[in-house]
């Protein structure tokens, strides 16, 4: 597809979607129109390898400056919606959207990817003082510590998702201080604590980055829509084992299947 006929397409998914940023809002102007120019990219009518847009073209169809454009359209190349060639101009890439399965057999995220492609960074490691309702959830008692990590997800090296665990500190001394089995918590806590994890509980949300870190951690403007999704794991016997806060960036959706039994 040329360059003329995708400017068009932008023109008709403005005037369709009747598309309207927000110029005193939190959110930076330029992640508003990255989103939306998501949007379009995601559109039926483009396909990977298709010619972009220019940014004068992009400035003209949302009345945005030429930075404010320019600074999304470096974010839809951070993001891996776009492709840039020098010389050539600016393509539309294959849809990077990350599918992770809510709930399966696979109860780590760690393997649902082959292993050179899902790492993670471990970001904290701390014990904290008890917290009344985590010790509750855990079914601790009210002056047990807690320990606390915090995980950097990525794919291909980009930032997926930040993971929280809560776990209960002295049931696993050492939690943390050396690489895990696999790049897996759950493995870990298998092979080397002898607790292995049958069971998990996940809900979903959808929220926004408030917290400063994690926004970094992403590498999102804060503020930014993401996908809260919290849990808890049990062991043998349903003995809880760790409470889970994970923050999912935009361009991540989750997948369960139910299968009805025949009657």
């Amino acid at each position: 597809m040329d360059g003329d006929y995708a400017e068009q397409l932008l023109v008709d998914f403005a005037e369709r979607t009747k598309v309207q940023l927000v110029g005193d809002s939190q959110i930076p102007l330029y992640h508003q129109l990255a989103r939306v120019l998501q949007k379009f990219i995601q559109n039926d009518f483009l396909q990977a390898g298709d010619r972009f847009p220019s940014e004068e073209a992009v400035g003209a169809c949302f009345n945005v400056s030429r930075p404010t454009v320019n600074k999304a359209i470096q974010e839809l190349l951070a993001d891996g919606w776009l492709n840039r060639v020098r010389g050539r101009g600016t393509f539309i890439n294959k849809d990077p959207h990350v599918q992770l399965s809510l709930l399966n057999d696979k109860l780590s995220l760690v393997e649902q990817f082959p292993r050179h492609k899902f790492k993670y960074r471990l970001i904290h490691k701390r014990i904290e003082a008890p917290i009344p309702r985590i010790n509750q959830i855990l079914g601790l008692e009210p002056d047990e510590p807690l320990l606390y990590l915090r995980r950097l997800r990525l794919m291909d090296e980009q930032p997926l998702l930040v993971c929280d665990s809560i776990l209960p500190a002295e049931r696993f001394p050492g939690l943390g201080e050396h690489p895990f089995v696999n790049g897996s918590l759950y493995a870990t806590l298998d092979q080397e604590y002898g607790c292995p994890v049958l069971r998990s509980e996940r809900s979903v949300e959808a929220s926004e980055v408030v917290e400063c870190e994690v926004a970094t951690l992403l590498n999102v403007p804060l503020l930014s829509p993401i996908l809260l999704l919290t849990g808890i794991a049990f062991a043998e016997g349903d003995e809880p084992v760790e409470y889970i806060k994970s923050y999912l960036r935009e361009g991540v959706s989750l997948k369960s299947t139910v299968q009805r039994k025949p009657t």
